[in-house]
């Protein structure tokens, strides 16, 4: 039986958050953006020349710089589409949270972490490599469909999506983490749409093993889920959220300071960064793609 209009759109929708902004892509085309609610954002202008001097600009113009952006990485990177570049050994961001778990993994300080993949959802992944060629074109996610070409390349590089439907369940991911015998797992939390954090906690002990959670994705949040992050987060984003600066800033035990501070507010944390410096110089900005073996 042939799939309606709305079936078949809703099989091909993706929404991601950047800048604050909801991009809706459909087809590999960016449908929709909704204004931004803040008007700088350290990281993106670091990145993106276009967002340089984001205060400055009009909201029109604004708005077109945050299309170029994503629009560019499906070019590039095939975000959102069955063309997805998954395997990356390089840096893009001198403290970003896939560099820090790529780095874990290659120092065998974590043995898996699961993560988020446009076109995947939850993903399982043990392989560095893999964690970096996903994250480092990541946004926030709020929605994704599967893609099968997407999951099929995830399992080729020993990694996998946790439900067939590309839907987010980073719980789910730890459990089956727990399930194939990973006992040291990180996982990432998107603290603007993403899973209580006293449940994903609560699995250490329920599955004997232990997790690192590492929260992303903190601009726009309220207190509740700062007091929240403050409580049971090992690692913390602080995005343009200055709730979690003013509180964070004398709560943490180290401060990483790249363009954006990043918090690590336990030893598990602590842990999980050391060793690491960031390769400053080797650094890419809107560019860098790295082929897989």
């Amino acid at each position: 039986m042939s799939l309606g209009f709305k079936e078949r759109h809703m099989k091909d929708i993706h929404v991601v958050r950047y800048f604050s902004s909801l991009i809706t892509i459909y087809g590999g085309k960016v449908i929709k953006i909704t204004k931004p609610s803040i008007t700088h954002c350290p990281l993106a202008g670091f990145l993106y020349s276009g967002l340089k001097r984001s205060d400055v600009l009009p909201p029109v113009r604004l708005k077109l710089e945050i299309r170029r952006v994503i629009e560019g990485k499906i070019a590039q990177f095939g975000f959102c589409s069955k063309r997805r570049v998954l395997w990356d050994d390089g840096t893009s961001v001198p403290y970003g949270a896939s560099e820090i778990l790529a780095h874990g993994l290659k120092n065998d300080i974590i043995d898996s972490a699961v993560i988020v993949c446009d076109g995947a959802g939850t993903v399982l992944a043990p392989i560095p490599q893999v964690v970096q060629g996903v994250g480092a074109r990541m946004h926030s996610i709020i929605r994704t469909s599967a893609i099968p070409d997407v999951i099929a390349g995830l399992k080729k590089y020993g990694c996998r999506a946790v439900r067939d439907d590309g839907a987010v369940d980073q719980e789910k991911g730890v459990v089956e983490a727990a399930k194939e015998g990973y006992k040291r797992v990180a996982v990432t939390i998107n603290a603007y749409k993403g899973e209580n954090l006293k449940d994903v906690r609560a699995l250490e002990k329920k599955h004997k093993i232990s997790v690192a959670i590492l929260v992303v994705c903190t601009t726009g949040i309220k207190q509740g889920r700062i007091n929240e992050i403050e409580k049971y987060a090992d690692l913390v984003w602080a995005c343009h959220s200055k709730g979690i600066k003013d509180r964070l800033n004398k709560k943490a035990i180290k401060i990483l300071s790249g363009v954006s501070p990043v918090y690590v507010l336990t030893e598990k944390g602590a842990e999980l960064v050391s060793g690491y410096l960031p390769n400053i110089f080797g650094v890419r900005k809107e560019a860098g793609r790295r082929a897989a073996p």
